[in-house]
């Protein structure tokens, strides 16, 4: 299976949203800790005697409050207000204009976070190409609110002009959110992420093919630094969108926030501060690396909704609805395809077919309902016991089919005998009664097939395998191996 993007499924947000609150002191400890460092990184990007040049906390503290709105109680915000303070005691900010800054970061902030709540859940998590709107809109609107708050304090102690003011606390939010708050907003749990790089293919083998869109945002980015000038954000565009498109909306939200880094210290420490002309080149920067950031997330979130659409398609066309098994076209299909594999490289192949003993009764005693629960229950146990490279498919009814490359003939016969065991242990709970255990009949056809064997052939003979276990007695396995060609 090749990766090109990571996928977390709605089973990964509800373990999230399901895991142990964090206590409301100790989270606000923690939100106390998130602003600080990031006001103190602030504040390490300004030029002497100016204000910072890229201002992540309030975006981040917003992002984190939207994505756990648990936090977001009196101690949340208190231990927000100790972070910023903090940070600006400790790089020499006088009393006034750091409460006067911090209650308009906070302003910033807190309207973000109540915007958000109005919006769905999946919007929040920009799940879909509107949520990009969504997201431009509430970044706009919190850094015009967190302008019309701060401005003053810049004309006050910094000796802006009015409009100056408001320009430069207004560019600054807004390019410091659509930057920051994708990232956050669509971060994914850390145990399912790591779990997933740790399974990925891409750790395995063609890793540097995976990591050539990322190498060539790296060059482009240093190629941009050496050039220098209003084009060198420009630069790195098509590496970003070939990124976009290779990986998925979380890894092209944390490249661009690594570009927007770029973009807003590095290019922006190649102005001069203090010239006739810095303020307004810094204002048209600021915008063009706010709006820039978008192109690369919207491609990302179009690419994956379409690539969940094919997904759809797919499931609906090769997928059993019911047990989510192979249906019996796409079964016949890939098999076809795996047994011709098989042919050329004279692997041996494994063939079972299974089927659900008395499964009639079943449904006259207990009801199809119970029936289709059998069904599933069944099929989960048996796809969670099998190689990724089998094929498991429902071929009607009760009765299913694998097709197992590769097995010795023992491996075979242990592996059908594992499902065998493992079905009749298997219990089903019914309403009122006792739970329902069910066994399941396997006929297994094992060997080298010859150039001249069918899979239909296979199909019959791991049949009648299957029709000797019935009549044998039921919960059984009966082996019919070939002979090698």
């Amino acid at each position: 299976m090749k990766l090109a993007r990571i996928v977390f499924s709605e089973q990964d947000r509800n373990q999230e949203q399901a895991s142990s609150p964090m206590p409301p002191w100790r989270a606000a400890a923690l939100v106390a800790g998130i602003v600080f460092t990031a006001a103190l990184f602030g504040h390490l990007t300004r030029p002497l005697g100016f204000l910072s040049t890229f201002w992540p906390a309030n975006a981040l503290l917003m992002g984190v409050m939207v994505r756990n709105p648990g936090w977001a109680g009196p101690l949340g915000w208190i231990g927000a207000t100790v972070g910023y303070l903090a940070a600006d005691f400790a790089m020499g900010g006088g009393i006034g204009v750091t409460l006067w800054l911090t209650a308009g970061n906070l302003t910033d902030a807190f309207v973000g976070y109540r915007l958000f709540q109005r919006i769905s859940e999946c919007d929040r998590r920009l799940e879909q190409p509107p949520s990009l709107l969504f997201l431009l809109l509430i970044s706009f609107a919190t850094a015009v609110v967190a302008a019309c708050v701060s401005c003053g304090s810049l004309v006050l102690y910094f000796g802006y002009a009015p409009l100056q003011a408001f320009e430069f606390v207004l560019t600054s939010e807004f390019a410091s959110n659509l930057v920051v708050l994708p990232v956050v907003l669509t971060a994914p749990p850390f145990a399912p992420i790591a779990k997933r790089l740790a399974a990925s293919p891409v750790l395995r083998s063609g890793w540097s093919r995976r990591l050539q869109p990322v190498a060539a945002l790296l060059a482009s980015i240093l190629a941009g630094t050496m050039i220098g000038g209003s084009a060198a954000i420009a630069i790195p565009v098509p590496a970003i969108l070939w990124c976009a498109l290779s990986y998925g909306v979380f890894p092209t939200a944390l490249l661009t926030f690594g570009l927007g880094l770029w973009q807003c210290t590095v290019l922006l420490a190649q102005l001069t501060p203090g010239t006739a002309d810095y303020a307004a080149a810094l204002t048209s920067h600021r915008f063009g690396v706010a709006l820039f950031s978008l192109g690369p997330i919207m491609v990302a979130v179009i690419n994956a909704a379409r690539a969940g659409l094919l997904a759809e398609l797919d499931q609906a066309a090769n997928q059993d609805s019911l047990t989510k098994a192979l249906s019996r076209r796409a079964f016949l299909a890939r098999s076809e395809a795996a047994l011709g594999q098989n042919l050329t490289a004279r692997r041996p192949i494994a063939l079972l077919m299974l089927d659900v003993d008395r499964f009639k009764l079943i449904n006259d005693e207990y009801g199809h309902a119970v029936g289709d629960e059998v069904l599933v229950s069944l099929a989960e146990h048996i796809s969670a016991r099998l190689r990724p490279d089998d094929l498991f498919g429902r071929i009607g009814g009760e009765e299913f089919a694998i097709m197992a490359p590769g097995l010795t003939q023992a491996a075979g016969l242990a592996l059908a005998e594992r499902l065998r065991d493992g079905c009749a242990r298997l219990r089903v709970p019914v309403k009122g009664r006792e739970p329902l255990r069910t066994t399941v009949s396997i006929g297994l056809v094992w060997g080298s097939a010859g150039p001249d064997c069918s899979l239909r052939h296979l199909l019959k003979r791991a049949d009648d395998a299957l029709y000797r276990a019935k009549r044998a007695g039921r919960d059984r396995v009966v082996d019919d191996t070939l002979q090698a060609a």
